[in-house]
């Protein structure tokens, strides 16, 4: 039973895949923005437009190449400036992706004036540095708003007044993806084998057979067996290694006692973190309905970290791990009374902490069954 328990669970793991959690499309971003200038520059606040092209190089950081453009009238000479802005900017988003998610950004690149009227003399350019903060939420699948406030430091001496002037702006804008977003691969169905026949034709269903290669001819138990099973773990005395197993136990080729774990794979985890992701319900959902298929099973969950960090801490992040998985299963309808949880630090892993990838691995759950 056991084992056809096994082949049941795997279905679900086999199928499951993580796709990127980040959007990695290209992403034009039009944006309307209002400028309030330093006053040592003489001109007056006005509303300009930008646009921006860029993406996200991460789940948290996104780089832009950007341009603005703005119009001010002199205060005191008559005329106007063009101000032209092109720089590049990176972001630090906090929040997961699909939130509403604060950020910080900062950038450099060139500002360009060019006067009009009195103000004709006024053309040159020189370096600009940009520190901003802002908010980016998704819509739709394709488009996001983004609001952001930015200060500029202008190192461009056109006015002859200062050696850098202080400004700041304030815009609103879209985020249009460009292309189609990759979709994760869907879990595949979780489906319960056909029962088998008797391949070996001593009369006990290959289900039920605990000595599926009997002889051709020989008398067999109830259990398939010919030469007797007094443990009834399904291998037979001439071969059982561990003659007295435990009940119920699921054991090896040699009759010894296994462990069975049913590794959630998919449900893994970023560095110090605890919150479940998106892609891992699908998973989560598989396991609640196998639970319910096979309602005499009782479970621990069973949480891993990588090396990252300290021992210590590790042990408590792998603590806090296993009770989001239990507390989800509970919160879907497995009793509690079938599940125990245990946190089992960097003590465990199986593969090597020296690579990212391993240490992805490591950052695991697990079900295993308690007999």
């Amino acid at each position: 039973m056991k084992k056809k328990l096994l082949a049941v669970s795997m279905s679900f793991v086999a199928g499951a895949a993580l796709a990127n959690d980040y959007d990695d499309r290209w992403m034009l971003s039009p944006s309307l923005i209002f400028t309030a200038t330093d006053s040592a520059k003489n001109l007056e606040s006005n509303f300009g437009l930008g646009l921006g092209l860029g993406k996200f190089l991460n789940e948290n950081w996104s780089l832009d190449f950007e341009l603005d453009s703005s119009s001010f009238d002199a205060e005191d000479t008559g005329g106007s400036v063009d101000q032209t802005g092109l720089g590049l900017m990176a972001r630090y988003h906090f929040s997961e992706p699909g939130s509403m998610r604060p950020f910080l950004g900062m950038g450099a690149g060139y500002l360009d004036h060019n006067g009009s009227g009195a103000a004709r003399g006024v053309d040159s350019s020189d370096l600009m540095l940009n520190l901003s903060a802002g908010l980016r939420k998704s819509i739709t699948d394709r488009v996001g708003f983004i609001t952001e406030v930015k200060y500029r430091l202008d190192t461009d001496d056109y006015v002859g007044t200062n050696s850098s002037y202080d400004d700041y702006l304030f815009s609103m804008g879209l985020n249009i993806a460009l292309g189609a977003a990759s979709e994760a691969p869907a879990a595949e169905p979780l489906v319960e084998p056909a029962p088998q026949l008797d391949s070996d034709g001593d009369g006990v269903s290959d289900q039920n057979d605990r000595c599926p290669d009997t002889p051709a001819g020989m008398a067999v138990d109830a259990y398939g067996c010919h030469d007797g099973d007094d443990d009834n773990d399904g291998v037979m005395n001439s071969k059982d290694q561990c003659p007295n197993t435990r009940a119920g136990a699921t054991v090896d080729e040699n009759g010894c006692e296994v462990q069975v774990v049913i590794e959630l794979q998919g449900v893994h985890f970023d560095v110090d973190k605890a919150t479940l992701r998106p892609e891992s319900i699908a998973i989560l959902d598989a396991a609640v309905k196998t639970m319910g298929e096979h309602g005499t099973i009782v479970v621990e969950v069973a949480g891993h970290t990588d090396s990252t960090a300290s021992e210590a801490y590790n042990q408590k992040l792998s603590e806090r791990r296993a009770k989001v998985v239990y507390n989800y299963l509970v919160d879907k309808g497995v009793a509690a009374e079938r599940m125990t949880w245990k946190g089992y630090g960097e003590l465990s892993p199986i593969a090597t902490n020296d690579t990212e990838e391993g240490r992805a691995k490591n950052r695991r759950t697990e079900l295993v069954i308690q007999d």
